[in-house]
C-alpha cells in the first residue's frame, strides 16, 4: 500500500544519473565488489578530480587485481596520465617496483597538480624499499612547495624519518638496535652454538636460552620445533646452517608485527594506554618532542587524572617537548579533559593530539568504562579518530608484558604497542614472542633515555642486531 515511498537505492539513483561522483565513491565503500568500477566511475565523473580519494579508497580495499582490467577505459576518458598512476599502483602491489616507478615517472608530468604529487610521493616510496634513500629524500624535498594539506602530516614524518637515516638530523650518535640490544644479545649467546654437531644437547641448550631470554614458552617450541624437522628434511649436520634458519623464521615473524604510526588524517588523535610505571609519560614526551620537531603542532591532554603525579609528569614533559598541555583537577572526568583538549585543538588548529591515560587494571571494569567514554568524545568530535590507541609496555616485565597486553585488548582495540627500556634488560626476546602470540603491531621502541631513543621498530635491523657476532 505504501509502495511507492520505498526509498531509492543508491545503485538506482546512479542509474539514472550516473554524474554523482562522490556516490560512486561511496558505493565502492559499501560494495566491495562492484568497487573497483565504481572508483573508475568517481574518478572518470569527477574529471579526475577525486583521484586523492580514489587511491585511497584503492589501498584500502586492496581490490587492484579487479581494477587491472579497467586501466583502458581510464586511458581512453582521462589520458594517459591517470591510467599509469593507477597502473603504477597495481605493478607496486604486485611488488614489481621498478614497473611502478616507470608508471609514475609518466603520471608525475600531469598539469593536475595532486596527480603529479601523489606519482612523484610514491615514487619516493619505492625508492626508499630499495634502499636508496638518498633519491627517496631528494625527491621529497622536490615535493616540499607542493604538498596537499591532507598529506602534510605523514609527508613530515617521513622526510624526518629520512633524514635520520641519512643523519641529516640532529646527532648521529643516537643507539642502533646493536648497541640497545646488547643484553639480550648477551643472554643469547648464540656465538656459542657455532661450530657445533646439531644433536639433543644443542637443541635443548638453544630451547634453554631463547626461553631466558623471554622469547616465550610456546614461541620457543614452534621454533624448536620447526628446526628439528628442517635439520631432518634436508639433512642438516651443521649449526651454522641451522642458526641461519632460526634467524631467517625470526624475521618472519617479526616482519608481520611491522607498523607505523597513522598521522594521516588532521587532527590525529592518539590515544595511549599503560600502567603506571612502564615509561608511559616518558614515551608520550619523547613522540611529542619528535613530532613537534617534524613541523608538526602537537598538543597533550592529560586524561590521567587518577593520579595527581601523572599530570604533573605530564606537565614537565610538555615544557621539554615544546607543545601545549590541557588539563584537569585531580579526579575530574577524564573525558571532560579530553573534550577540552579537543575544543582547544579545534580552535587553534593543531596537528596532534596525544590523549594520556590512566591504567589501573586492578580495576578493569571502570577502566573500560572509562576508556570508552573517551573513545566516544573522541569519535563524535572528530569522526573516524582515534588514529592510534597505543599500548605502552615494559620489556624489563618479559611475560607480564605479554599478559598486560592480553589485558588490555579485552577492553578496547589496541592498535599497536610501543616497547620501552629494551637496553636495560636481557628480556629482549619479548618482542618475538608478542609478536608471535599477540599479532599487534610493534610500532616504536625505546633502546636508550635520548628523545632519539623511542625509535620506530625495525625488525630487519632488531634480528641483525641479536645475531651481531653470531
Amino acid at each position: 500500500m505504501f509502495g511507492f515511498f520505498k526509498r531509492k537505492s543508491l545503485e538506482d539513483d546512479l542509474r539514472e544519473n550516473p554524474n554523482q561522483p562522490e556516490k560512486w565513491l561511496k558505493l565502492a565503500e559499501e560494495n566491495e565488489k562492484k568497487a573497483p568500477e565504481a572508483l573508475v566511475n568517481a574518478l572518470i565523473f569527477s574529471r579526475g578530480e577525486l583521484v586523492e580519494q580514489v587511491a585511497k579508497l584503492l589501498k584500502n580495499l586492496a581490490v587492484y587485481r579487479e581494477l587491472e582490467p579497467l586501466i583502458p577505459k581510464i586511458e581512453d576518458e582521462l589520458g594517459k596520465e591517470y591510467a599509469s598512476f593507477f597502473a603504477g599502483m597495481i605493478e607496486e602491489y604486485k611488488g614489481n617496483l621498478q614497473r611502478a616507478r616507470n608508471l609514475y615517472d609518466v603520471s608525475r608530468n600531469s598539469p593536475n597538480g595532486v596527480l603529479s604529487f601523489l606519482s612523484a610521493y610514491r615514487i619516493a616510496s619505492i625508492y626508499e624499499k630499495e634502499g636508496l634513500e638518498e633519491l627517496a629524500y631528494k625527491t621529497l624535498r622536490d615535493l616540499e612547495g607542493s604538498v596537499p594539506e591532507s598529506y602534510r602530516l605523514e609527508f613530515s614524518v617521513k622526510k624526518r624519518e629520512l633524514e635520520e637515516k641519512l643523519g641529516l638530523r640532529g646527532s648521529k650518535l643516537f643507539r642502533s638496535f646493536k648497541e640497545g640490544l646488547k643484553k639480550t644479545r648477551e643472554a643469547l649467546g648464540l656465538s656459542s652454538f657455532r661450530g657445533r654437531t646439531v644433536d639433543e644437547v644443542f637443541f635443548e641448550e638453544l630451547e634453554e636460552r631463547l626461553i631466558l631470554a623471554d622469547v616465550g614458552v610456546r614461541t620457543t617450541m614452534d621454533l624448536i620445533d620447526y628446526l628439528r624437522q628442517e635439520a631432518k628434511k634436508r639433512k642438516i649436520k651443521s649449526s651454522d646452517e641451522l642458526l641461519g634458519l632460526l634467524k631467517e623464521r625470526l624475521r618472519e615473524i617479526l616482519l608481520n608485527c611491522r607498523g607505523e604510526l597513522n598521522l594521516s588524517e588532521k587532527p590525529s588523535v592518539i590515544l595511549v594506554l599503560g600502567v603506571n610505571g612502564v615509561g608511559k609519560t616518558t614515551t608520550i614526551g619523547k613522540l611529542a618532542k619528535q613530532l613537534k620537531d617534524s613541523g608538526l603542532s602537537v598538543v597533550l591532554a592529560a586524561a590521567d587524572t587518577f593520579r595527581a603525579a601523572a599530570i604533573e609528569q605530564l606537565e614537565v614533559w610538555a615544557e621539554r617537548a615544546g607543545v601545549r598541555i590541557v588539563k584537569g583537577q585531580e579526579g575530574t572526568d577524564p573525558a571532560a579533559v579530553v573534550f577540552d583538549a579537543i575544543q582547544s585543538v579545534k580552535a587553534k588548529g593543531d596537528d596532534v593530539l596525544i590523549v594520556d591515560t590512566a591504567g589501573r587494571l586492578h580495576n578493569k571494569e571502570r577502566l573500560m568504562k572509562e576508556i570508552h567514554k573517551i573513545k566516544r568524545v573522541i569519535g563524535r568530535e572528530f569522526p573516524g579518530q582515534p588514529a592510534e590507541i597505543l599500548l605502552v609496555l615494559d620489556a624489563n616485565t618479559g611475560q607480564n608484558a605479554v599478559s598486560q597486553a592480553r589485558a588490555f585488548k579485552e577492553i578496547t582495540d589496541v592498535t599497536g604497542i610501543a616497547l620501552t627500556k629494551l637496553d636495560g634488560t636481557a628480556k629482549g626476546g619479548i618482542v618475538v614472542a608478542i609478536c608471535n602470540d599477540l599479532r599487534v603491531p610493534i610500532k616504536l621502541v625505546g633502546i636508550g633515555e635520548g628523545i632519539e631513543d623511542l625509535r620506530k621498530f625495525d625488525p630487519e635491523e632488531f634480528v641483525e642486531a641479536l645475531f651481531e657476532g653470531g
